[in-house]
């Protein structure tokens, strides 16, 4: 059955006809026309780059064209897939259990104790909670005679399980004409199968993908992989620096404290896992993890050292026990070495059309706790680059629907599952992602802040006039300049050109740096952005990079940026979990420079203040504002309630604390939502003085320091308490 005329072509028989499956797929690539399906290419790629939210662009070019499986192939497919990882899983049993097959020598134990992925702290007197193998992927190719055989196996790292489950939905939605003729499996029951089994095996405790991190040892394709692949089961991502090993258990770095963690997805490799026990690179990997997994606590798929089964010195050893281990032939055949040379080909859209190009089948399989189940669906993978256009991508593989109905078997679904952990966003978000977040808003806060000083100091430092005003707002903007980090700060106070802080821009480019780690800093918080809200973001930022070469034409750019980041988060992020740390970045950055720049400008007796009063109010772009309210005329009293203790006003200082004081009384930090609250009590009384501003002004600026400070403390270094002897303890030691 699982024969065809001729496998030299996936869509092309021997006699030059389409093949019936795709015949309406055919038909639907002819009405979108070639030019047409290069830009529906081109989409779904920018779609699948938004889709990853690591902030790393996938290598790979994604085909918007798919690969077919009829039914009965996938049939014949998945009995030999189950076959063979139940097979896969006996010898890794055994070899890091009994070793029965090494004292029997069916595998050479030379061969075994050299692989690098044999990991001995992993071999155990007694088998692990779980499947030392949990999932599966098999690379498979159609040779000439129509019949499939093995050409890869994946036992360690599962590779493009993530694609697999996100690539349909998005290609349904770029090239819609493709799925009107419908009959295509869907990857949705199977998905859902897999979530609940990993969810009922973790007991209601937490299930993450582990990645290996931005500066891990993973490449881009790995970590987009690891991020669609949490996304698609709706678990969490995190990275081994996440992570801390207590009293034997694995716990997760969470703002509620350490978390247990049940159930890891594995996307690194067992050799870097544990330091501690392999010696592995320092700041990698999570000492203890194995000691975890031995002690059964930690269900981690696949568990470390199942790679073993992968190693191809190993290979035609493990081909050689199907008949030993399961009393059966094997259904899928190895490959031949020559078998990549002799696979079928498949079209690959090459910017001209389509050309035919050799390809494989990646299928996915798991155990559910008694059976293996196998994903009717996968990937198309290309074999060879061509000589010349675009890299080739990574295909969806569709499996024909059959007309009877299909019903998956397993494990039977307990009558009540077990309750699962109440999701808290703010309790359960990660201190990486926490922190990300924080300084995310302060940095885009950072460059707003610099770029609203330079645009109201370019034009008044470029002005000839001598006027004691003029004079006296040139000297308050140097100040603030250097207070900023936008001029040396031995020339503050002083009197410089336009033309020099043009040359000091150029040099030192401060505004390019700021923006440099913003856009650093929305790739690390990516995954707690929504792919439209990514798309908008970096979109924005694009702009304002592209506007960078003329800092100062670029300045209004600058702002647009802040201006839709901050609409993006107002508007798009739900009040919780993330948002908060990124309020709170926000508001205590603003705080700190607006109390610093009010420091400068209000320094100076009742009779001279006007100038330092007229810069305060356009820096907090409150002029408007101010301008209806008391027609423009400048006095202390008004600007003073203006900027410090307007509670209606997003740029006012007691804004800013009570902003704080509603995201730490959120987040439980009781003690330093008081804080706030005295801090907005100070900002409202100081708008009633006149004298002693500069003073009280440096003091809050130092109080929104310090605050920055604990809430550093309470929720990102997770250090334990300060501890003070008493007298008796210290008596008690001292004897």
């Amino acid at each position: 059955m699982h024969r065809i005329a001729s496998a030299c072509d996936e869509m092309i028989d021997r006699n030059g006809r389409i093949r019936a499956p795709w015949s309406p797929i055919m038909a639907a690539v002819r009405e979108v026309g070639p030019e047409e399906l290069d830009r529906r290419a081109a989409s779904l790629n920018r779609q699948m780059g938004l889709a990853a939210p690591m902030g790393t662009a996938p290598r790979r070019f994604y085909d918007p064209l798919p690969v077919l499986l009829t039914s009965s192939e996938f049939s014949f497919l998945e009995a030999g897939i189950k076959q063979r990882a139940a097979l896969l899983n006996a010898v890794l049993e055994d070899l890091y259990g009994p070793q029965t097959l090494l004292r029997d020598g069916s595998i050479p134990p030379a061969l075994v104790l050299g692989e690098p992925h044999f990991l001995r702290p992993m071999h155990t007197q007694a088998p692990l909670q779980a499947p030392r193998l949990g999932l599966y992927a098999v690379d498979i190719v159609r040779g000439p005679d129509g019949n499939f055989s093995v050409l890869r196996d994946h036992t360690g790292i599962i590779p493009g399980l993530g694609h697999a489950l996100s690539l349909r939905r998005l290609a349904a939605g770029t090239l819609p004409e493709l799925f009107r003729a419908g009959g295509i499996r869907s990857l949705r029951p199977a998905r859902e199968m897999l979530v609940d089994h990993v969810r009922r095996e973790a007991e209601g405790g937490l299930v993450a993908v582990l990645s290996g991190g931005a500066n891990g040892p993973s490449a881009a394709a790995d970590l987009a992989d690891d991020a669609l692949l949490a996304r698609a089961l709706g678990v969490l991502l995190i990275e081994p620096g996440d992570l801390a090993t207590r009293n034997g258990g694995l716990h997760m770095k969470t703002l509620s404290g350490l978390l247990n963690i049940s159930t890891l997805i594995r996307g690194v490799s067992g050799i870097d896992l544990d330091p501690l026990e392999q010696g592995g690179r320092p700041g990698h990997g999570i000492p203890g993890a194995f000691g975890a997994i031995r002690a059964s606590v930690l269900t981690m798929l696949n568990a470390p050292g199942s790679a073993l089964a992968q190693a191809p010195a190993l290979r035609r050893y493990i081909d050689g026990l199907f008949w030993q281990l399961l009393g059966e032939e094997p259904l899928l055949p190895p490959a031949e070495e020559d078998a990549v040379a002799q696979a079928s080909k498949a079209p690959f859209i090459n910017g001209s059309g389509y050309s035919p190009e050799p390809i494989s089948f990646r299928l996915f399989a798991w155990h559910d706790g008694a059976n293996w189940q196998v994903v009717p669906g996968g990937l198309g993978v290309p074999l060879a680059a061509p000589a010349q256009g675009p890299a080739l991508g990574l295909k969806d593989l569709w499996v024909l629907d059959s007309d009877e109905p299909r019903n998956f078997t397993g494990a039977p679904a307990v009558a009540e599952p077990p309750e699962h952990v109440k999701f808290l966003a703010a309790a359960h978000l990660p201190s990486r992602l926490a922190d990300n977040l924080f300084w995310l808003g302060r940095s885009v806060e950072r460059l707003e802040a610099a770029c609203r000083l330079l645009m109201l100091a370019l034009p008044r430092l470029e002005s000839g006039t001598s006027l004691p005003r003029d004079i006296a707002e040139r000297g308050l903007l140097t100040k603030c300049l250097a207070q900023a980090g936008l001029l040396p700060a031995e020339l503050a106070g002083t009197t410089v050109s336009g033309r020099f802080l043009r040359q000091t821009l150029v040099r030192r480019r401060p505004v390019a740096g700021l923006l440099k780690e913003v856009g650093r800093l929305v790739n690390a918080s990516s995954e707690r952005l929504s792919p439209s809200m990514l798309a908008t973001v970096r979109f924005a930022l694009h702009q304002a990079v592209e506007a960078l070469p003329n800092e100062e034409a670029s300045l209004p750019t600058m702002l647009s940026f802040a201006a839709t980041f901050a609409g993006i988060a107002a508007e798009n992020m739900v009040r919780d979990g993330g948002w908060l740390f990124l309020e709170m970045g926000r508001r205590l950055e603003r705080g700190e420079t607006l109390a610093e720049s009010l420091a400068i400008l209000l320094d100076a007796p009742v009779e001279r203040l006007e100038p330092g009063l007229a810069l305060g109010i356009e820096l907090a772009d409150s002029v408007l504002s101010y301008d209806l309210r008391h027609a423009g005329i400048l006095s202390p009293a008004p600007v003073f309630a203006m900027l410090l203790a307007d509670a209606a006003n997003p740029r006012a200082l007691a804004y800013q604390c009570t902003a704080l004081r509603i995201c730490l009384e959120r987040l439980g930090a009781d003690d330093d939502a008081e804080a706030a609250r005295l801090l907005q009590l100070d900002v409202v009384n100081l708008a009633g003085s006149v004298t002693g501003m500069r003073v009280s002004l440096v003091a809050i600026a130092a109080k929104l320091r310090m605050l920055s400070d604990r809430v550093h403390r309470r929720f990102f270094t997770l250090l334990p308490e300060a501890h003070t002897l008493e007298d008796d303890e210290i008596l008690e030691a001292a004897q």
